[in-house]
């Protein structure tokens, strides 16, 4: 059974709401940790009704629905809707049926999943069947092109196989209707297309209870070389084109959690109140597991939609950190590593000041392996949800646990791609 969230972390939740408002919002926002997409194939025109009745946000559907659409088909129709507007979703692949590669999402509500069974080709252009596990959607908006439902929450949609694509659906399932925005990733590869890892390369998510002896397949992204250390035993590094580069901790020596770090939810809860504690429980999965993986990437690099579901994404340069292990401080300052960045000072290991992380806009904790110690399980959960609430990913360090100085050394190498 889940606990439900405690005094504190409500309290902690409503002053990261409470500075998003202060920050300005508008539009449709996502969830904490998911990845932002950038693909071409998202709306291009914006559509003019929006959904009557009621008053005041309850009624507010997102900014997206006083945009017009060129057009508003059913699913059979949208071959001829994708021509009339010339959508962005033409192809090379040969017309035909495809099973994808890999089916990625991310965004709107963590309770309905979305799943692609298959991919057409026809002349010229691609076309997905995405199904909701939520009857209650009654139109999706992609590429200029509003997609009615029949009440099954399948919807045949113009896509572009290989890159991120913006969708907006609309569910009955709350109040009033309500438009959500998702990222959607459809992964199809032709033979002249070459791999982007060796042929037997795991998923990200395949295995988190011991190192990858392979480079997982990143979608996008060539795999290049490995870092194994030679006297470290609790990392690895896979690096990838692009200047990516995974980072694989060994957090704990078995594969039971230490608790689980995650947002309650009861039965009466709704997709709009379960939205954003569902997306905490995701983050906060990563970070039960044996194996913690990291993915370092440029900030201006797209990552397939989901991605954040599979690892912590830190995103560089890391301009502002808080060092809330001295013993890695001390580590930073004699590699020359420190000056690459501002230390922001918000407390301890175990006692973060939340309000100085949130005006500081850091863009990285880094804790070491104190943190995990039984007696401190409650605070681990508490930094987890903590980072996740507040959009700034947490490293756990491991480097004092190592067995001698050489392999403490080794982690070196770890900081120097973070901080490169």
């Amino acid at each position: 059974m889940k606990k439900k969230p405690g005094k504190q972390s409500i309290y902690l939740l409503s002053a990261v709401l409470t500075a998003s408002m202060l920050a300005g919002c508008g539009g449709i926002s996502n969830a904490p940790g998911t990845v932002s997409a950038t693909g071409s194939s998202s709306m291009a025109v914006a559509e003019s009704s929006t959904i009557a009745g009621g008053s005041g946000t309850e009624n507010a559907l997102s900014d997206s629905s006083n945009a017009v659409v060129s057009t508003s088909v059913s699913s059979s129709s949208v071959e001829s809707a994708a021509e009339e507007v010339g959508a962005g979703n033409k192809t090379d692949f040969p017309d035909g049926t495809y099973t994808p590669d890999k089916f990625s999402w991310s965004g709107g509500s963590g309770r309905v999943e979305i799943s692609c069974s298959s991919v057409e080709v026809v002349g010229g252009r691609s076309y997905a069947t995405i199904q909701f596990s939520s009857t209650h959607y009654i139109y999706v908006k992609a590429d200029g092109i509003k997609v009615n439902g029949d009440g099954t929450g399948t919807f045949r949609i113009p896509v572009q196989l290989n890159e991120n694509n913006t969708v907006i659906g609309c569910t009955t399932a709350m109040s009033v209707p309500h438009e959500i925005e998702y990222s959607l990733f459809i992964s199809l590869q032709s033979a002249d297309q070459g791999e982007t890892a060796s042929s037997d390369a795991p998923a990200l998510d395949a295995d988190y209870s011991s190192f990858d002896e392979t480079a997982p397949a990143l979608s996008g992204f060539r795999f290049q070389s490995e870092i194994t250390p030679q006297n470290a035993a609790l990392f690895r590094i896979f690096q990838y084109d692009q200047n990516v580069s995974l980072i694989e901790v060994q957090l704990r020596n078995d594969s039971q959690g230490a608790g689980t770090a995650s947002a309650g939810k009861t039965d009466t809860d709704t997709e709009e109140t379960s939205e954003a504690a569902s997306a905490a429980e995701t983050a906060a999965a990563l970070f039960q597991n044996n194996i913690i993986k990291y993915l370092i990437v440029p900030d201006q690099t797209d990552l397939p939609a989901g991605t954040e579901k599979q690892a912590v994404v830190i995103r560089k340069p890391c301009d502002a950190v808080f060092l809330a292990s001295e013993q890695v401080s001390a580590l930073l300052q004699t590699w020359g590593l420190s000056s690459d960045f501002q230390t922001v000072e918000a407390g301890s290991y175990d006692a973060w000041d939340l309000k100085t992380l949130l005006q500081s806009k850091a863009s990285l904790i880094i804790e070491d392996s104190r943190i995990l110690s039984p007696e401190n399980a409650e605070t681990y959960q508490k930094n987890v949800n903590s980072s996740i609430q507040m959009n700034i990913p947490l490293f756990i360090d491991r480097s004092a646990d190592e067995n001698g100085e050489t392999a403490q050394e080794e982690w070196k190498q770890v900081y120097q791609l973070i901080f490169s």
